[in-house]
């Protein structure tokens, strides 16, 4: 598709793929906004954990303060981890797109234009290391994808205008 074109096209597929500095301007956007739901998320679990010990005395042990309790706690950390990893599986697999690609005007899909599953969210997320998967985009081999685009099976497209307003693509 031509960057002129003004059309949405037929094929999901043939949006050209996107650039080191487009990945990285939706990126920074992106960790903004997961800043914000671990904030959500540890408020939320701060309230939760609050409202058990005052429930239950012996919630912490050795009557620690909450905020010892939380921070001693792996499965609190987990639930933290969780809450952010959620945030980008569950909008990458409804829709292909968060917030920081939307304004971006990025897509991240299968070759063939659909949603990409659960397991490839997983996997991108893994193998993304917290963004440093896009230096692959400098390799003369890269072909436009990044190691977590290689490694998931998937691409990041850059969006027309247009096709950006599309909320839900799942239903084209």
């Amino acid at each position: 598709m031509k960057e002129s074109d003004n059309t949405v096209p037929e094929n999901h597929a043939d949006f050209l793929r996107a650039g080191i500095m487009r990945r990285l301007g939706a990126l920074m956007y992106d960790t903004l906004v997961a800043m914000a739901v671990y904030a959500i998320a540890h408020f939320i679990g701060f309230i939760v954990i609050a409202l058990l010990a005052q429930l239950n005395p012996t919630f912490c042990s050795d009557n620690a303060d909450i905020q010892q309790c939380i921070i001693t706690s792996d499965v609190y950390s987990g639930y933290l981890i969780f809450a952010v990893c959620f945030f980008f599986i569950w909008f990458w697999t409804h829709g292909g797109q968060t917030l920081g690609m939307r304004a971006w005007r990025l897509k991240v899909q299968r070759m063939n234009g659909s949603s990409i599953t659960v397991l490839q969210a997983i996997i991108r997320l893994c193998t993304g290391f917290l963004g440093l998967g896009n230096i692959w985009l400098l390799s003369k081999n890269s072909e436009g994808m990044s190691l977590q685009d290689r490694m998931s099976g998937s691409e990041v497209v850059v969006l027309s205008p247009e096709a950006n307003k599309i909320k839900n693509w799942n239903q084209l």
